[in-house]
């Protein structure tokens, strides 16, 4: 398997500042088992994570005993990258390595349902305006992710802009840890990513059915202007 006058803040603690974005490590990781996972760019040559996400930062008991483990793994090193790829989409956290201007701010949210087509909805940030870009590929968010089969680009409203920050302020999402000990064969995987001028922010979660993370990307694929069949 393979987020009068408006200001767009984004606000980030436990995912790293700073262009070395260093997640937060749990301090049992000293002396726990963990492995090293190889960040490497993708087949587009795009470095979509800083080599910090390969250290071992959070503790899981998959195995019936803890062991620390990567904020990304093998597989979502090569697994979302591989859709971002195939929809023409940035490197935030390259873009995150030059200085971002006052004012300037972006959020990716990416949703990839394992049997459903993946949708992207990335939201740039200039001041007070604020531009939509949705795409949605015509694979599968689990499997190969095909191409781009419909996309829209357009300027948000003040309305919608004020809803945007109002869901980052009461959700908090980028004072999440980026990763947690869910996951599993089928669902999906709720992508959340951003740059401001503190750097690249990062939190990942698996089919939410509530949360930062949920209430977030719902708004995110409503901003779509689409209608999905399933949303999970």
């Amino acid at each position: 398997m393979r987020a009068a006058t408006i200001v767009l803040t984004f606000v980030l603690t436990s995912c790293g500042s700073g262009n070395d974005a260093m997640p937060a490590i749990d301090r049992r990781c000293v002396a726990l088992p963990g492995r090293h996972v190889a960040i490497a760019p993708s087949n587009a040559g795009k470095q979509y994570f800083p080599e910090a996400f390969g250290k071992p930062a959070q503790v899981c008991n998959f195995k019936g005993y803890p062991e620390c483990f990567a904020t990304i793994s093998r597989v979502k090193n090569d697994w979302y990258p591989h859709h971002w790829d195939a929809a023409d989409e940035p490197s935030l956290y390259e873009r995150s390595l030059a200085p971002v201007a006052p004012g300037k701010s972006a959020l990716r949210f990416t949703w990839l349902p394992t049997f459903h087509h993946p949708v992207i909805v990335r939201i740039e940030r200039s001041g007070q305006e604020a531009q939509l870009i949705a795409k949605q590929l015509s694979g599968q968010g689990g499997y190969e992710p095909g191409k781009v089969e419909r996309e829209v680009t357009r300027q948000l409203s003040v309305t919608e802009i004020a809803k945007f920050d109002a869901i980052l302020s009461s959700t908090k999402v980028f004072e999440q840890r980026a990763t947690e000990c869910d996951s599993g064969l089928d669902g999906s995987q709720w992508i959340v990513e951003g740059i401001d001028r503190d750097g690249y922010h990062f939190v990942n979660r698996w089919s939410p059915k509530e949360g930062p993370v949920r209430e977030l990307g719902d708004f995110a694929l409503l901003l779509s202007g689409w209608t999905f069949e399933k949303r999970y």
